[in-house]
């Protein structure tokens, strides 16, 4: 490819710079010329001259061979076509879908027009200054980082762009609020917890001892709200479980870690508790220990929407406390 030196033009107080690019128009790759601004027109950038470095720089990965077309698109066009599918094919579903939501209903409007080539660090900064004002949090900002990032890091695996991640130099604005203080449930809370779900009143008894399940599988056994759903009969012996699966929605994927995997011991409230609930089902040997009406695994959201949440409870047990039980 024949170097390119570009030319460089005054218009009122700025220094514009104009040369010749490939970039990807309608799937086919194809030579554009670019017109850009370069600087404001001041003490230090007088003259064409003093202003030369600067496109000089623009260029050198163009005439070093070293700038892929794809890397003219924008990042709601590189997710589209690129991203999103390594994203479906390599994350869990819900993972994919906590990402689409966010990329769709926050990250795109702001950065999504910015082509891949010029997205500098400062947009990323501005980006998350922008949800500070918003009322996001740390954790929030955290999650829209490490987004960005990963777009950036996946482009410059399959070869779009070289160079520097410009996300992760993005400091997270200080002023962001931090997560609030949180306070690991307690046994006598999980107990206290459970003895009002046995006592309540106007709820199917099937039910209320699922829900007593549920909440037993999460804090006695450690289990996941997808692992919960996702544990069934056939991986329970009468003293361990072992975690086969993780269920979001319709998705059945592996657990989150390999440790998930390992058998987790039984202890008596949540052993008595599945020797009830075995009983009440007809002793089954297979299948979703907590099983919906059709009987597929458990709808969580349901369970604790028709019986946790209307469910009252000891006047010394916060509402919030119930609450981190309940499934995502």
């Amino acid at each position: 490819m024949k170097t390119q030196t570009g030319s460089i033009k005054r218009i009122g107080g700025s220094w514009y710079g104009r040369w010749r690019e490939d970039i990807i128009k309608k799937g086919q790759t194809v030579r554009k010329q670019r017109f850009e601004k370069l600087c404001e027109v001041d003490d230090r950038y007088r003259t064409k001259g003093d202003v030369r470095p600067l496109l000089a720089e623009k260029l050198r990965p163009l005439n070093e061979g070293k700038t892929d077309a794809r890397s003219s698109l924008t990042l709601a066009a590189f997710v589209s076509e690129y991203y999103d599918p390594y994203a479906h094919e390599n994350f869990k579903p819900s993972t994919v879908h906590g990402y689409s939501k966010l990329w769709k209903d926050a990250l795109c409007p702001r950065v999504g027009q910015i082509r891949l080539r010029d997205f500098r660090t400062v947009d990323a900064a501005n980006t998350l200054s922008y949800f500070v004002g918003k009322g996001w949090g740390r954790s929030s900002l955290k999650h829209a980082k490490s987004l960005l990032s990963g777009i950036f890091t996946f482009a410059k695996n399959i070869g779009v762009l070289d160079g520097v991640n410009p996300v992760q130099g993005t400091i997270i604005p200080r002023k962001a609020a931090r997560p609030s203080d949180t306070h690991a449930s307690t046994p006598d809370e999980v107990v206290a917890i459970l003895d009002v779900l046995k006592r309540a009143k106007d709820v199917e008894g099937r039910l209320k001892l699922q829900a007593q399940t549920a909440i037993a599988l999460m804090f006695f056994a450690g289990l996941r709200p997808g692992e919960a759903r996702g544990a069934r009969w056939e991986d329970y012996n009468g003293k361990t479980l072992t975690v086969e699966q993780s269920v979001w929605r319709k998705h059945t994927t592996d657990p989150k870690t390999a440790s998930a995997a390992k058998p987790v011991v039984v202890i008596e409230p949540l052993r008595e508790l599945l020797t009830h609930l075995r009983q009440i089902e007809r002793n089954p040997v297979k299948g979703p220990i907590l099983r919906g009406v059709k009987g597929g695994p458990l709808d969580l959201n349901m369970l604790a929407k028709r019986v946790i949440r209307p469910t009252p409870q000891p006047r010394e047990l916060p509402r919030r406390r119930v609450e981190k039980l309940e499934a995502p």
